[in-house]
């Protein structure tokens, strides 16, 4: 069985895996940076983000604090930047989410679905009128038809 306090140094056995590792996490850092610069920006230029679910929002958000809170511990700067990057652009997601600007931008998918309905309640309202027209007329209250 093996002994627990005999621990061996990883750091010191293979120089090329330590900067391997160390190229991997710089590499992962700027991705996580980059990967939320468009939404951020995004959600900037629109002044609202009502069309991201609020639950992701939330887990990220909480995600984000409680690995900050490990790399803090453990001392790990590296990822730190990272997850604060994170947790910041959250947490401007959420804002808009939750306090869009009323000057927000109207989108041309917005804009058609608005038309979209508007033509639809016209349509149901016309067929409704020649629905009340066509009940009319069978009733008699309408028009005058002559009996012969």
């Amino acid at each position: 069985m093996g002994d627990c306090n005999n621990k061996t140094n990883t750091s010191n056995e293979n120089p090329n895996v330590e900067l391997f590792m160390t190229i991997l996490v710089n590499i992962g850092n700027v991705l996580s940076i980059l990967y939320n610069v468009p939404q951020m920006w995004r959600t900037h230029k629109l002044k609202k983000a009502d069309d991201i679910s609020s639950h992701f929002l939330w887990m990220r958000l909480s995600a984000g604090i409680i690995w900050s809170i490990y790399c803090i511990y453990y001392k790990m700067w590296y990822v730190i930047i990272s997850w604060t990057t994170t947790i910041i652009s959250t947490t401007q997601i959420l804002y808009y989410k939750y306090y869009p600007s009323p000057l927000a931008p109207v989108t041309l998918i917005e804009q058609q679905e608005q038309s979209q309905s508007e033509e639809s309640r016209e349509k149901e309202e016309r067929v409704e009128m020649q629905l009340l027209k066509k009940n009319e007329n069978m009733h008699g209250y309408g028009e005058f038809i002559p009996f012969y």
